[in-house]
């Protein structure tokens, strides 16, 4: 018998028509996680998977030591992998947990079964799998027109923070692709575009470099080309960056970017949490 071929797969284009969500269907979504099981913990997941732009893997490793309830604070580690094979340069941030965030996170800590913040009925660290199953079935629950993932949340999130940081310069999306191809890649520039770039200010300039350092960095993403994807998503989530929601999910007067790769070893040798903890 001849062997049939496995079916081909269905390009992302087909299945979805973008790869984030707008504000209001991520408030659905974290709305239908409460009809589920687990609500409160689901909706941590949400919550961290868009506000903190945790991906899966970075949030399935949280453990209770990383959360500080009196600072406010999350210990996260980007590009955490399992894989051993290549050594990774994991960027460490101590970021700042919104309220929301922090009720949720008090009544789950209530109610802990183990050293994970997100656990599963067997009492065993939650599975990416997992997690993607949660944010697919609550996007189903919220009859959202696209199907979801929790890449999906995790996007728009960092759209929103560079909306945020965007949101001052002044730059439109133009601008900022001026600036970008002006910088990092070959393309001449025609005569008018020329004139549209030396139009912009140093200060302009200055801020949006700035800006990509600070989403590379919050992220872990490594390179400048994988990151500009998500500077200029932001005018995806805000064509007009002056329509920013201030009170919304994340505390924008309050978010600050540290990051403590080289203060990694001293919180290793003088905190007692993080005994015994593999980094």
């Amino acid at each position: 018998m001849p062997k049939t071929p496995p079916p081909l797969k269905t390009p992302f284009s087909e299945r979805r028509e973008r790869e984030f969500l707008y504000l209001p269907e991520v408030d659905a979504l974290i709305a239908a996680l409460a009809e589920t099981r687990s609500l409160q913990r689901n909706q941590a997941i949400a919550l961290l998977l868009f506000c903190q732009c945790l991906q899966p893997i970075e949030l399935c490793w949280l453990r209770w030591c990383d959360v500080n309830f009196t600072d406010k604070s999350l210990l996260v580690m980007r590009n955490r992998s399992l894989s051993t094979r290549q050594p990774q340069q994991i960027v460490t941030n101590l970021q700042p947990l919104c309220p929301p965030e922090i009720d949720l996170l008090a009544q789950l800590n209530e109610e802990r079964i183990t050293s994970w913040v997100f656990s599963s009925e067997r009492k065993q660290r939650l599975s990416e799998r997992s997690v993607h199953h949660i944010i697919q079935q609550a996007g189903a629950l919220a009859k959202l027109p696209n199907p979801t993932h929790p890449y999906m949340l995790r996007r728009s999130g960092l759209y929103f923070r560079s909306a945020l940081l965007l949101q001052n310069t002044g730059l439109s999306l133009s601008q900022c692709c001026l600036l970008w191809n002006a910088s990092a890649t070959n393309t001449p520039l025609s005569a008018a575009d020329q004139e549209k770039y030396y139009a912009i200010s140093s200060a302009q300039k200055n801020a949006f470099f700035k800006t990509l350092d600070q989403i590379k960095v919050f992220s872990g993403i490594t390179l400048d080309q994988n990151t500009i994807d998500y500077l200029l998503g932001a005018f995806s989530l805000f064509p007009q960056l002056q329509n920013i929601q201030r009170d919304y999910w994340l505390s924008p007067l309050n978010w600050e970017l540290q990051t403590l790769p080289k203060r990694l070893q001293l919180l290793k040798s003088t905190s007692s949490n993080y005994k015994g903890r593999r980094f």
